[in-house]
């Protein structure tokens, strides 16, 4: 009986975190399609255009780098931008709170 239970439990847990990584990837990809067509696309004229194309330039570096912000939360290479970029700011603020709530869950 016992034995039953841990393994119940064990798969209702496994089952949890498989429904959790799959909408942190759905979240992931909606936002980088976001970023990439709105911060990826900057004109030449912006001050920081090539961080910005080289993080957001195309959908997968746009994840990756998203998911790297919400593993591991170091905004510190990003300090150039937010200060000019100050929508991006406060999308990146709010995403790395909820991102890394949604990583704990």
């Amino acid at each position: 009986k016992q034995l039953y239970m841990r393994a119940f439990g064990f798969a209702l847990a496994a089952e949890a975190v498989f429904w959790v990584a799959i909408l942190m990837a759905f979240m992931l990809y909606t936002w980088s399609i976001v970023l990439v067509r709105t911060v990826g696309r900057l004109g030449d004229d912006h001050p920081n255009n090539e961080f910005l194309h080289k993080k957001f330039g195309n959908i997968i570096q746009s994840m990756l780098t998203l998911f790297e912000l919400i593993s591991q939360p170091n905004i510190e290479p990003y300090t150039p931008v937010l200060a000019n970029y100050l929508p991006l700011t406060g999308f990146l603020i709010g995403f790395i709170i909820f991102g890394s709530f949604g990583m704990i869950a």
